[in-house]
């Protein structure tokens, strides 16, 4: 059991151990879980958002990762992707991710939004990036190994503090925490709770920094509270429970198994009599 930072990516990949990414499709259905086991994603990380982490949580390392291509015509339009121009900027680039004028110009936007928010930025004054965690479950969950890796964990009056970072479209209160629910955030953080507890023996607090993806980026830092980690906790267990019956089976049943089902439309589809109307009151002069 270990925490490490700044740990290459393509290192903590090679972990063999269960992640909370992979480990909430259980939470869809065992089926999704097991495709994404035997079908890895493989995909580009997204660059703006990968660009935005690394200027608000390592800006020493922004210019040495990233470059931009902002070539013009003699026209004045943006040169386009192609050509030997290209050729050469791209071999010139070498390891770089080349960003567009907008992309540069937005992952430093949030950065300077973050950095300059004041509640932000007492979290990130001091601390470590991506924090690998590894450590193994508990017993009731099978004894797994497992890893998770953090955003920034630093220290506030002496304690340690998880911290996240996420971009959002709506950073305030309503949106987010529904944003939360719907992609499962609370499991993550009850997921990283527990495996800080289990290699540290203290209870982190978490917190969450949010930032709004479009100007004027406004920023917003949520404390994440106990009953939202108990919740988590109890959904990612039922996670871990159910994969093992599952392993144990080999068994990997679709969302709601194979039952034929009534269907129901969301409550705001159908018509709702008003409640003035069902209490049948006398509306006559």
């Amino acid at each position: 059991m270990k925490i490490t930072s700044r740990m290459p990516r393509a290192e903590y990949d090679a972990i063999d151990a269960l992640n909370i990414s992979r480990l909430k499709e259980v939470k869809r259905s065992p089926l999704h879980f097991k495709h994404l086991l035997d079908h890895p994603k493989v995909s580009d990380p997204l660059v703006l958002g990968t660009a935005t982490h690394v200027a608000v949580l390592e800006p020493e390392r922004y210019a040495s990762e990233f470059t931009v291509w902002d070539r013009m015509s003699d026209a004045g339009n943006a040169c386009p992707r192609r050509g030997q121009y290209w050729d050469q900027f791209v071999a010139l680039a070498g390891n770089k991710t080349i960003l567009s004028p907008e992309q540069n110009r937005l992952a430093n936007a949030i950065a300077a939004a973050v950095r300059f928010h004041p509640v932000a930025n007492q979290y990130l004054e001091t601390g470590d990036p991506e924090v690998t965690l590894e450590w193994t479950l508990s017993a009731e969950l099978g004894g797994r190994a497992a890893k998770g890796r953090v955003d920034w964990i630093t220290r506030v009056a002496g304690k340690p503090v998880i911290v996240g970072l996420k971009t959002s479209r709506d950073c305030r209160h309503f949106a987010f925490s529904k944003q939360a629910a719907n992609l499962g955030y609370h499991l993550a953080w009850a997921y990283y709770a527990d495996g800080y507890k289990a290699i540290k023996g203290v209870e982190p607090k978490q917190v969450e920094i949010v930032v709004e993806a479009e100007p004027p980026h406004a920023v917003k830092v949520y404390r994440i509270t106990p009953d939202i980690i108990e919740q988590g906790r109890e959904e990612y267990w039922e996670c871990v429970k159910l994969l093992a019956e599952c392993e144990e089976r080999d068994e990997w049943p679709a969302p709601g198994g194979d039952a034929e089902e009534d269907l129901t439309l969301p409550t705001w589809a159908y018509k709702q009599e008003s409640d003035i109307a069902g209490l049948e009151l006398d509306t006559a002069a």
